[in-house]
């Protein structure tokens, strides 16, 4: 194995332009280039440390044979490097995709911190040299006003040095963390394939968007400031200012402020307008827009927008500006047209057309990402599956019936609740029940009631009394499901506390542990990971103060129960967290949908549909106009099923076209 690490410099910021826009740039050049072979003396190279700064020979050697690999920390950013600099630049030769190794990938596999630094930390590894932060402030971030482009002699050994370091420490976590397992190294190469290909992007279209929201954007604040004598940015004079007025403001914030609108307590005139131009100020936000444009390659492709493995669940999580988090565009308004209208200029035209024309770019976000020319997006979807997989799982017979009849399920979990005929509600007759039957369908089904209701509808409709009632309905028609999370909660609780029994089993999913991790392995053999568990008396989750007002006056009657918890990753911080059935049955049906997933992707990518993202449960791939179809696609998606969900009622919805939508 070939352990390798590269430390550089540019004018670029790359943490606003991504790893492929960064190492495209023309500033961008290396500093040094460190690796190691096994546990060999670490390696040296820098741009003029030979009369010919050509690609070392021992390393092309290495490199040559097809029994060697090499590994680095965050292999998106050095294969950029590799690509776009020392390939193009110093001549060295390109590695086989096959041979590239993450070590930032395998701590992803195992639920620990993505970053080198963290990552040591939690492992308990000497952690990375502090004067490393010093150097790459002080000669890598040349867009600093206080950087130098020149490297004195001894601090050009410091970098070094501290590049061997890192070098080194990467080497202790290989050891120690070890590889992927063979079929989690496939995914992770198709992971990378998917993003070299990267997202093309509607570049124009996108800064059409941009002029808009500024012009816009710009008007509002000065009629903000006419109207109270602030900028909207000064937070603290506008919420007094709005005191003055008679409005008690907790914060700012977009989602707090549309609930004082939504209540219709604030009489009109200059606190509501400058209510309404505070929340459009919010909504108008460019930084996505921008994020896209610096981001995006020379070619128009924007790549490495997603991560590898970055939910515990397996699942991709986004990077860059974040494409798996764009707006949807629920109107069905079709994609050519709003962009066709945007692309007018004319921000009085939108507010015709749409009713605000920011409102309508936002709507908008998902389209930027297009085909590029002559070619179109197919894009497949798993309907509904984390709901067939919770039925199965928890074998559910009569929701795995309705699902194989092929039932609308938001109208026939309304028909549940309401106690209604089967086929009395739909969308057109009963919007609201309908409404109830998708929210209660999300909420619900990993064990949330009140509080998790209340994040899908804030609406006000129902009183907490009656969500409760719709939340225990919902219950009483699903005891398999309510019974899975609790023997989810206590099998996960005997394998942690039964360190002589190897492994604990409920109905398809197994506990084990395995070292630190206590593991949850699905019904496919994948094996979900969770750090340093351990079971501790204290309240349930369902009696913390933010629940229930009793809670906070500590009357609510409830014992010290059996809580299970373990080391993770949450809000930027490693701390110990609590888990419980429902969260468990959650990351098993997750994990379970994304083993679906990933085997659908395998067929789809062999069989030419080439792939540049997936999105939770949905599968986009980007083809030449001529190839393939959409039935052939969802077909690919479809099956054949694994042999362990082979019966399982599990859909594909799907759709082509030219431009990416939702």
């Amino acid at each position: 194995m070939i352990t390798l690490d590269k430390e550089t410099k540019s004018y670029a910021d790359l943490k606003k332009v991504g790893t492929w826009a960064y190492s495209q740039d023309l500033t961008t050049d290396v500093i040094c280039s460190c690796w190691g072979v096994g546990h060999e003396p670490i390696q040296e190279w820098w741009p003029d440390k030979y009369e010919v700064s050509t690609m070392p020979y021992d390393l092309k050697a290495y490199l040559e044979d097809p029994a060697h690999c090499i590994e680095a920390h965050h292999v998106a950013f050095e294969r950029s490097i590799w690509a776009n600099v020392m390939v193009k630049k110093y001549g060295w030769v390109l590695p086989r995709d096959e041979q590239w190794r993450d070590t930032m990938a395998v701590a992803c596999y195992y639920a620990l911190p993505a970053g080198l630094a963290k990552l040591a930390y939690v492992l308990r590894f000497e952690g990375k040299d502090p004067e490393g932060g010093r150097l790459i402030t002080k000669y890598s971030k040349l867009y600093l006003k206080r950087a130098k482009t020149e490297i004195p002699d001894e601090d050009f050994k410091k970098f070094v040095a501290y590049c061997v370091h890192d070098v080194k420490m990467e080497q202790s976590i290989s050891d120690y963390l070890g590889a992927l397992p063979d079929r989690e190294l496939a995914i992770f190469q198709l992971d990378q394939k998917i993003n070299l290909r990267g997202l093309h992007l509607d570049t124009e279209g996108i800064q059409v968007a941009t002029q808009i929201l500024d012009a816009r954007v710009a008007a509002l604040v000065e009629e903000f400031k006419a109207l109270t004598g602030f900028n909207p940015a000064q937070t603290a004079k506008i919420m007094e200012w709005f005191k003055d007025q008679g409005l008690e403001l907790e914060n700012l914030q977009a989602g707090p402020l549309q609930e004082v609108m939504d209540d219709g307590e604030i009489p009109s005139g200059s606190a509501r307008r400058a209510l309404e131009i505070r929340l459009a100020v919010n909504k108008a936000s460019t930084k996505k827009l921008d994020a896209m444009v610096r981001q995006r390659g020379m070619d128009n492709r924007a790549r490495f927008q997603t991560r590898y493995h970055g939910a515990v669940t397996g699942r991709w999580t986004g990077s860059g500006f974040q494409p798996l988090n764009l707006r949807r565009n629920d109107e069905a308004i079709d994609p050519e047209d709003l962009v066709r209208d945007i692309m007018y200029g004319d921000a009085s035209w939108l507010d015709t057309v749409y009713g605000d024309a920011m409102d309508a770019i936002s709507k908008a976000s998902r389209h930027w990402i297009m085909a590029a020319p002559k070619c179109k997006i197919y894009v497949g979807d798993f309907a509904s599956i984390e709901a067939v997989i919770l039925a199965c799982l928890a074998e559910e017979k009569w929701k795995i019936h309705a699902f194989r009849e092929g039932v609308k399920l938001y109208e026939y979990m309304a028909d549940k609740i309401y106690g209604l005929a089967p086929g009395t509600v739909t969308k057109a007759t009963h919007p609201q029940e309908r409404q109830d039957g998708k929210t209660g369908e999300l909420a619900f089904g990993y064990q949330g009631a009140l509080g998790a209701w209340l994040k899908f509808d804030n609406s006000g409709r129902h009183s907490d009394e009656r969500i409760i009632e719709i939340c225990q309905a919902w219950r009483h028609e699903h005891p398999h499901i309510v019974t899975f999370w609790s023997g989810l909660q206590r099998t996960a609780m005997d394998a942690t506390r039964d360190k002589e029994k190897a492994t604990h089993e409920y109905k398809q999913i197994r506990f084990q542990l395995v070292n630190e991790w206590l593991t949850m392995i699905l019904p496919n053999g994948k094996r979900l990971w969770y750090w340093k568990p351990e079971v501790r008396m204290q309240a349930p989750h369902y009696c913390q103060p933010k629940v229930h007002e009793d809670c906070k006056l500590a009357k609510c009657g409830h014992e010290h129960v059996p809580v299970l918890s373990y080391m993770a990753q949450k809000t930027g911080q490693w701390l110990r967290v609590n888990t419980y059935g429902g969260k468990l049955a959650e990351n098993a049906c997750q994990a379970v949908s994304r083993e679906i997933l990933v085997e659908a992707m395998m067929r789809a990518e062999a069989a030419g549909y080439g792939i540049i993202l997936s999105v939770y449960d949905e599968i986009v791939a980007e083809v030449p106009e001529e190839f393939g179809n959409l039935q052939e696609f969802l077909s690919i998606m479809k099956g054949p099923l694994p042999d362990w969900c082979h019966d399982w009622p599990i859909g594909v919805d799907g759709w082509e076209g030219q431009r990416y939508k939702k």
